[in-house]
Formats: C-alpha cells, structure tokens, sequence
C-alpha cells in the first residue's frame, strides 16, 4: 500500500473525508478476538479504513448500507482450488462471489501444461482486476511422468512464475514418495517456495511417513481423509485444509480430530479442491463447508475463522485479508443469521458484487486465444485417429486396469474378458498411442473419447475400435471435450473449446451436461459416483495402482511400464 492510500484511509477514519462505502448497523464477528458487536464499516478505495460506531465519514456521495439486524463477517477464502474443471475461472468467479467466496488459491496445471509459463502469466495477470481475487499455487511436476517434464518444469522457469506478484505457494505436490526419498530434482524445485510454503498431496502416505515428508518441505495439505490422517499432520506441524468435494465429502467425518485436539481450530482451513459444476450446484462453495462445519457442532467463531482468518494467515495475507479491519481489502459479507453462511450481499473489492444471490459485478475472461495459442493446445490438428490405433499387442494376458472406486484401480494380470475395454492414451499431436485395458468403469460402451484427462492428451475408451475411432475424430473436430458413439451415432458430446479442458458456459449450465454424461455412462454400466474424477485420473500417475500414461500401462507402486507405448503407424 502506498503513503498516499494509507493516508487517504486515516483521512475517511479520523472524519475528515468522505467514505465511499458505508455499512452502517450490522452486527461484526470479529475473528481476532471472537467478539459479536455493533459496528460500522466504512471504506476507501478497496480497502477497509474505519470499524466502529462513528459515521462522520458519511457524505453526500457516500453508498449507504443498512445493515439492521445483520451480521458482517469477513470474505471467504478457499486455500486449494482447481479453476479450470470444465468452466473458466471467470466463470467460477461469477458462481462463487454471491455465494460469500472473494478469494482462492488456485492451481496452474492446466494453463502450464498446454501453455507453460506464457499461458499462466496471460491467465493471472488478466484476473488481477478481477472482484474475486485469484491468487495461485505453481505446479514443480507434471500428474503423470514424461521424458521431458524436468525442462517444461524447469527451476528457472518456476522461479519466474514464482515472482507474480499473486504466486504464493509451490503446489500441488502428490509426489509425496519422492520427497520421502529426497529426490534431489524435486526438493530443488520445493526449495523455490515463497515463504517456504508447499501445498502437498500426501494421500495414502502413512502417519509414520509425514515426519520425513514434512522435512522435506511440504508445510499444508488438504488431502487427509480421517480425523486421525488429520492429526497426524497437523503434529507434524502441517497445516490441514479440511476437504468435502464432489469426489471426496469428507468433512464430517474430518471435523472429528477436534474432539480430541480442540486448538487445531486455529489451524485448520476448509475447502472445496476440485468439485465438479453439478456438485457446486447443489451445495454451494465455501458458504456449504461452514454450514457443514456448523451443523457438525463447531463454534461459529471457528467455522468462520477456517474459512477466513486462517487460511490469509497460512498464506501470509492477513495483513490484507481474512478480517474486517482498518488497512485490509474490503471484502465481506453480509449474512442475515450467522447460523446461515449465504450472505444477502457481497462486497468485494469495495463494491458491492452481489446481491440476494444474483451477481451484479463483471467478471471479464482472459484472453483465451494468446493463452492456447498452439495447435496441440487448441487441438486445431490433421491427424485422424484409425481403428487399428486401438489394437492390442498379441499376448495371452494383459495388464487389466480395473477400477474398484471412482479413481482406485487394482491391477489384474489376465486375458481380456467380456465387459472389459479397449483403452489408449493417445498424444494431442498425434505421434504416439499407449494402449491397455480397462475394467470396472462402463461395460456397454462402444466408444468414448476425452480431452479432460489430467495428461492432457486423448484418452479412449470403448469395446468396439471404429466406435472409439470415430469419437477420436469428432472430439478432434470440437477441439476438445467429451464424445460419447453408439454403434455409428454420436448419443453425448460437450465441447471443450478452450485447451480441450472447458467450455464458456456457466457452472449452471456445465452442471446440466455434467448430469447427461453421468446418465449416459450409468445406462452403460458406469456404477462408480465421479465419473469425470474416472477419466480425469485414468492417466494421473500418483493414484494406485495401475495408470495409462504416455510410457504405456504404468504400475505405480512398483515404477515400471506394464505394457509400452508405441508410435502411431
């Protein structure tokens, strides 16, 4: 903040300037010092410059803001968030803010990977004005191993994405057994972090393991799925981010570890990670984990404070953000009951953003063309996939992958049997093709093609070549999406546009098509709950137990090809 703000905001807080927004008589949840009293909010600018009962500052073209009878409580925040599953972050920025959320951590990945660092700086600094403040965690690998990912990952390179002046962490790291090991490469890349902070992702890392893991650098992570994984980071001195996502709800059961370790409330941060549009839909954002939080017998002051306060301190942005105080963003929300987390409007930025759940603010998109600018990025491609793409090598037994969760597989060593798939992870450029066999997700497809693998390249599936040949090529057509054929009929397909990863359409409207695929799969067989998690970690290298990846069907405990890639004939 520059000396000519600061003084702008002393002016309006002594009386001897005009506010440009005045909040008068709600009732403030102070998270410093968990008090509920009367006050006044009085802004400049985007920031806070006066809480309390005064109003001199109150001029003739000061915005008033009545408040009787409500409470104000500080904007949201979510530490770990995945911008770019299926909609934009624009548009999650228009979902999110009348909901109370006017800040996230977001993750890079996917504008790296189709990118590299041209596509994240695009992409951060256009959202820099935006009224949710975006603020990122920059990826140190790839989510699935590759020849050349130590030079799309390089540590000069990091660095500069580190210098944003938004980048706040090195994250998501699921790579936890490298660390544990001390992979040189890796802990280079953790030894980058601003302020020493490593967002990491250490599921099924034992409690006898994070010690090492936390040495290695590793300092938050949302991936614990018990009160007890809870515990045994936090005594490690890990702060834990409390999931309940589309793909895993855990927060119920989460929220136990404070029966038995009460001061980790100051700790603890909530979050969403990477739920799907139709889930957002149906529970909300950040507003949903508090209510949860609450129903569940936490204190109100804690549930809020795990979804402000906490999380800015983590970061170190509690000097801008997570209260409502003199000097930070002027961030908050009004809620016409503490007991009910969806505020009746949002300020953000200054300004009022939303009100009675509809967005009054504007929330402009990046420029998506200088972001995907290459032809494997936009997928504006010659090749054409052919059924002979799909063939198997000869052998009596293959690497069977099958999936016995949503995104668990188990590796079966067996010839093919009735009900299970043809599978290929196939390169956006077309040069090579990893083909395997895949179990357990849907017996009755002909073929299925996805561009929203977190590989990034094509991944088909199918009992039937053609079929999956030709729902390559209309997925080549659309530049990207989901297609789904039945026999010589295209019966589902969502186009991807931006990056082959997400649409322009609102999260309301991707929840709409979300709801079509899931029907489609299930009528085939699909009997898992997350279908788009199935295709999104089909090639996700860090999942037990067997993946596709561009080296081929890769057993992930034991780090070896099951069956190879090959080129494209």
């Amino acid at each position: 903040m520059t000396i000519a703000e600061r003084r702008r905001l002393t002016d309006v807080a002594r009386g001897a300037a005009p506010a440009d927004l005045y909040v008068r008589g709600g009732t403030l949840l102070n998270v410093y010092t968990g008090e509920l009293y009367p006050a006044n909010v009085a802004t400049r600018g985007e920031r806070i410059a006066y809480v309390g009962v005064r109003d001199e500052m109150v001029g003739a073209r000061t915005r008033v803001i009545d408040a009787s009878g409500r409470v104000l409580v500080p904007g949201y925040i979510d530490p770990h968030v995945h911008p770019a599953t299926l909609t934009t972050p624009a548009a999650l920025a228009r979902f999110v803010l009348p909901l109370g959320t006017t800040a996230v951590v977001a993750d890079t990945l996917q504008f790296w990977e189709l990118g590299g660092l041209a596509a994240f700086q695009t992409v951060a600094d256009a959202l820099l004005t935006a009224p949710l403040r975006f603020y990122w965690m920059i990826r140190a690998h790839a989510q699935s191993r590759a020849p050349d990912e130590w030079r799309r990952f390089g540590v000069k390179t990091l660095a500069k994405a580190l210098a944003h002046p938004r980048a706040l962490a090195v994250g998501e790291v699921t790579r936890w057994p490298d660390a544990w090991r001390g992979d040189a490469e890796l802990l280079r890349r953790l030894g980058l972090a601003p302020g020493g902070r490593v967002e990491g992702h250490t599921a099924g890392a034992s409690g006898e393991k994070i010690s090492a893991i936390a040495a290695a650098g590793f300092t938050s992570d949302h991936e614990p799925i018990t009160a007890q994984e809870v515990l045994d980071r936090a005594r490690q001195g890990i702060a834990v981010m409390l999931r309940d996502s589309s793909l895993r709800p855990d927060l119920v059961g989460l929220l136990d570890a404070l029966k038995t370790a009460p001061a980790l409330a100051s700790r603890l941060m909530l979050t969403n990670d990477g739920s799907m549009p139709a889930f957002l839909r149906t529970h909300g954002f950040i507003d949903h984990l508090i209510r949860v939080a609450l129903d569940r017998g936490v204190a109100p002051i804690d549930a809020y404070r795990m979804a402000t306060l906490n999380p800015a301190t983590y970061y170190g942005l509690d000097a801008d953000l997570g209260g409502i105080a003199p000097g930070r963003y002027a961030d908050l929300c009004v809620l016409d009951d503490l007991a009910e987390p969806r505020p009746s409007t949002v300020i953000a930025r200054g300004k009022v953003v939303a009100t009675g759940g509809l967005l009054v603010g504007r929330v402009a998109e990046p420029p998506w063309r200088r972001v995907f600018s290459s032809p494997e990025a936009c997928l504006t491609v010659r090749w054409r996939a052919r059924p002979d793409d799909f063939e198997l090598p000869g052998r009596a037994r293959y690497p069977v992958i099958e999936l016995v969760s949503a995104v668990i597989s188990r590796l079966q060593e067996r010839p093919m049997q009735p009900g299970d798939l043809h599978a290929a992870l196939l390169d956006r450029a077309g040069r090579w093709v990893a083909p395997g066999v895949v179990a357990g997700f849907a017996d009755r497809i002909d073929g299925f093609a996805t561009t929203t693998s977190t590989d990034f390249n094509i991944l088909a599936l199918g009992r039937r070549r053609e079929a999956m040949a030709r729902a390559v090529n209309r997925l080549l057509d659309l530049h990207g999406g989901i297609v789904l054929v039945e026999g010589e009929r295209i019966v589902y397909e969502l186009a991807l546009p931006l990056g082959g990863i997400m649409t322009r359409a609102s999260v309301e409207d991707a929840a709409r098509s979300e709801d079509e695929l899931r029907r489609q799969l299930a009528d085939r067989g699909y009997a898992h709950h997350e279908p788009l998690y199935s295709l999104f970690f089909m090639a996700a290298d860090f999942l037990p137990t067997v993946r596709l990846s561009p080296r081929g069907v890769w057993d992930v405990k034991r780090t070896r090809v099951l069956l190879p890639s090959r080129r494209r004939r």
